[in-house]
């Protein structure tokens, strides 16, 4: 199967799953969960894979247990379940504790956009950006999720939240591939003094950004844990900056860049470009384009020519 044709779910599990294979120390950990990719490592890699049910909690528990063993657990479920409903277990087992286990989440935003606030992953990166010694990876597409795995699997030994959207999203072609050891890429580098800073499943919509902007520099950040010195060189030069999220406005992507930009005194202003969070969750129906548009999100304005920020 292309990548094209393949979801970010799907193609960082069968990274995890040829890994697997080779090493079994690999496991993994599912709160009740499906996909094809899964059903290969629960068919032939029995040993390497628990099932602990509709029981978010018991799966970081497990996995924490696992880790204590010397064996490289990956615990796989809904973004919205496996934060929120897992917050003191997280906090202990993976942040005080640093045991290596990697979240892997799928669902984030509005994934789920006609399940309802309850499955809507939008303050799951807030959330977890609160707790020290945990990396937080944001992917675009199955080309970086199956770059992600690659990185994991190199690098088990630290705790890490790996966000994922349901939906099988394009891949944007960048300068480069993703390095996610630095957690950032450009997508289009321009003369001009302005950035769109963007991640996760709005970096589909660059293409049409940049048709309309091209001297806008885009920069897909794909780390939300923190900022690299080599992006923090690159915010020198510019004097304006919008963050681009599907995610409420505080704690993200861009109060991650705008606290950047004050602990390091750089001179760039800031726009954020997220989900409203004064009316609180939202209950419509009909895609994600509403349900954005519903918290104040209207990404249409980027399709203009001459962004301002």
């Amino acid at each position: 199967m292309s990548h094209t044709e393949l979801s970010q779910r799907d193609a960082l599990l069968s990274e995890i799953y040829e890994r697997g294979k080779i090493d079994r120390d690999v496991v993994v950990i599912s709160a009740d969960m499906g996909a094809p990719a899964l059903d290969l490592i629960r068919r032939n890699l029995p040993g390497q894979f628990y099932n602990v049910g509709i029981a978010e909690q018991n799966a970081i528990l497990v996995a924490s247990g696992l880790a204590l063993e010397g064996k490289k657990p990956f615990a796989f479920a809904i973004a919205s379940f496996i934060t929120i409903n897992c917050l003191e277990k997280i906090r202990v087992q993976m942040s005080i504790m640093k045991l290596p286990v990697q979240i892997i989440a799928v669902g984030g935003g509005f994934s789920y956009a006609d399940s309802g606030p309850t499955h809507h992953g939008i303050e799951d990166v807030a959330v977890m950006r609160a707790f020290p010694n945990i990396e937080i990876l944001n992917i675009s597409s199955a080309e970086n999720a199956e770059l992600a795995a690659k990185y994991v699997l190199d690098h088990p030994k630290t705790p890490r939240y790996i966000r994922m959207d349901r939906e099988v999203l394009p891949h944007v072609a960048g300068e480069s591939a993703m390095n996610f050891a630095q957690g950032f890429r450009y997508l289009n580098r321009a003369a001009s003094k302005k950035a769109l800073l963007v991640t996760g499943n709005l970096v589909s919509k660059s293409p049409e950004i940049i048709s309309k902007n091209p001297d806008l520099n885009v920069i897909e950040v794909a780390r939300l844990d923190f900022v690299h010195e080599k992006l923090i060189q690159e915010l020198k030069t510019f004097t304006q900056v919008i963050c681009l999220e599907e995610h409420f406005k505080n704690g993200g992507l861009g109060t991650l860049v705008a606290e950047a930009v004050i602990d390091h005194s750089l001179k760039c202003s800031v726009k954020r470009m997220a989900l409203n969070m004064n009316g609180g969750y939202t209950y419509q129906y009909g895609g994600r384009e509403v349900l954005r548009k519903d918290l104040g999100l209207d990404v249409s304005e980027l399709f203009e020519s001459a962004v301002t920020v």
